[in-house]
């Protein structure tokens, strides 16, 4: 057993798998995976062949520069178990009680997270094209 920790160690200080890291889920795509950073939303699902992200776009390399945050969008409070559990069953039933007609009732079953019935989406794709055009437009405003 203690052989295999100073492989698994040099996973998590950032080496790679040369071209194989290229082709396989790596510690590095699964931290990703679970952040909650705007450019880091809704990215690197595959669960072993990170080709399948490439193929559907949703590939993201983790960003040295960007510390990773994990969890959820929203604020919860970690020492409540019904919160942690089951607050998102509740603002799902929330948004599904002031939504107005069956319709748009339904809709919030089976549209992603973030939707809304007004058009106000928040999307995980929204929110992460925002970030990215901010970034771009601090780049350009930075060397302009």
């Amino acid at each position: 057993m203690g052989r295999v920790h100073p492989c698994r160690r040099k996973f998590y200080e950032g080496h790679t798998l040369g071209f194989l890291g290229n082709l396989i889920l790596t510690p590095s795509h699964h931290r990703v995976h679970h952040a909650r950073n705007p450019l880091y939303m809704d990215t690197n699902f595959c669960n072993l062949l990170n080709v399948w992200d490439r193929v559907f776009k949703t590939y993201q390399p983790e960003q040295t520069q960007i510390a990773i945050e994990y969890g959820i969008t929203r604020t919860i409070n970690p020492k409540n178990f019904l919160d942690v559990y089951f607050g998102e069953f509740y603002y799902l039933g929330k948004d599904m009680i002031h939504a107005p007609g069956i319709k748009n009732k339904f809709l919030y079953l089976i549209m992603p997270p973030g939707w809304h019935h007004s058009g106000n989406h928040k999307l995980a794709s929204v929110i992460r094209n925002e970030y990215i055009k901010s970034q771009t437009n601090e780049q350009n405003n930075f060397h302009g």
